[in-house]
């Protein structure tokens, strides 16, 4: 049971570094680094043969990567729409 606190708070922690790396930084490839560790790393743990390719065993694997990719996806749109908003605002004062 301590395993599993202890791994939802590294999993939030990582979530919310991500998060800041794809909304506040230009390049989207420094909010893509933790994803692409993190599928990495499970392509590496399946592959090695440390965990059985059974489904109880890979689906916390699968909902943990799309999460991640997925937050990557939502945090570059945000960003998108963080730099068009400046971009009005500068715009208006320019008028």
């Amino acid at each position: 049971m301590f395993d599993l606190i202890i791994g939802f708070i590294v999993a939030g922690v990582l979530m919310v570094a991500e998060y800041l790396l794809c909304t506040k930084l230009k390049s989207p490839l420094w909010g893509g680094i933790i994803p692409l560790l993190i599928l990495g790393g499970t392509i590496f743990v399946f592959a090695s043969g440390k965990v059985p390719m059974e489904t109880r065993y890979l689906f916390p694997f699968v909902v943990v990567n799309t999460l991640f990719l997925g937050n990557w996806g939502t945090g570059r749109d945000k960003y998108k729409k963080l730099q068009q908003t400046e971009l009005e605002k500068m715009k208006a004062k320019d008028i």
